[in-house]
């Protein structure tokens, strides 16, 4: 029987989520909605201040580029980020100006950050925290630069916040999540990529080319709604799919 709350029509979407990669659509879809930019889902762990932790380790679904996330991690903006060290310690959504947010972090970082989200148009965010069923942590963030969001917009995205995770948390529970998605060669990529080999070693080794190797690898990036290579490898490993 259907959750009555997941057949509103707001909600509609959540009831087809039976993997990462469906997740990944529903949270574009409702990014696009609510006119931002980028959305991620994240794990926390329980310290985060000063803690050295990435946002690729972290992030189990995202649509921020690469090259974001890429150079977000380089200048390890996750250890002094006062938008995770707030989410640690409160469960209601965070709304936040990125230039504002940032002030808090020590001088040259503060500078820093704020280069970094406005060379992509990023002026404003919101993260909604939410506990799955394991007391596991997360947030569910969207960002971009529309004007703040009113209070009706505020409450679906909480409520769609919290039903998105809970769907999560039981693909995850079901043990089905990427299995139904990722092909074998794909999934062999991800695993020769988890042990280190480079897509020419891994061209060697199975006998294909390595612009189809490096195809595989993308789109099991993009089925695992990651954003980068490392990051589908985390996904993978945290979901078991290696034998």
């Amino acid at each position: 029987m259907k959750n009555p709350i997941l057949s509103a029509p707001v909600f509609e979407p959540i009831n087809g989520i039976h993997t990462v990669f469906d997740a990944m659509q529903v949270l574009r879809k409702t990014c696009a909605a609510y006119d931002f930019r980028y959305f991620s889902v994240l794990a926390l762990p329980n310290a985060i201040a000063g803690a050295d932790l990435s946002i690729s380790q972290i992030a189990m679904i995202s649509s921020w580029p690469p090259e974001l996330i890429s150079e977000y991690d380089r200048l390890n903006l996750a250890r002094n980020s006062p938008v995770l060290d707030q989410l640690r310690k409160q469960i209601t959504p965070l709304l936040f100006e990125v230039d504002s947010i940032n002030d808090d972090r020590p001088a040259t970082e503060s500078t820093e950050a704020k280069a970094l989200f406005a060379r992509f148009g990023l002026s404003m965010g919101v993260y909604f925290p939410v506990h799955d069923s394991q007391g596991v942590r997360h947030a569910v963030s969207l960002i971009g630069n529309r004007e703040p969001l009113a209070v009706n917009e505020l409450t679906t995205l909480a409520m769609f916040s919290t039903l998105l995770v809970g769907q999560l948390a039981q693909i995850n529970s079901d043990g089905n999540t990427g299995k139904s998605v990722l092909s074998a060669r794909e999934t062999e990529v991800l695993q020769w990529t988890a042990e280190g080999k480079t897509s020419a070693e891994i061209a060697r080794i199975t006998g294909l080319s390595e612009h189809t190797v490096n195809h595989y690898a993308t789109i099991a990036t993009q089925k695992l709604g990651c954003s980068n290579r490392t990051q589908a490898v985390v996904s993978a490993l945290r979901l078991g799919l290696f034998s």
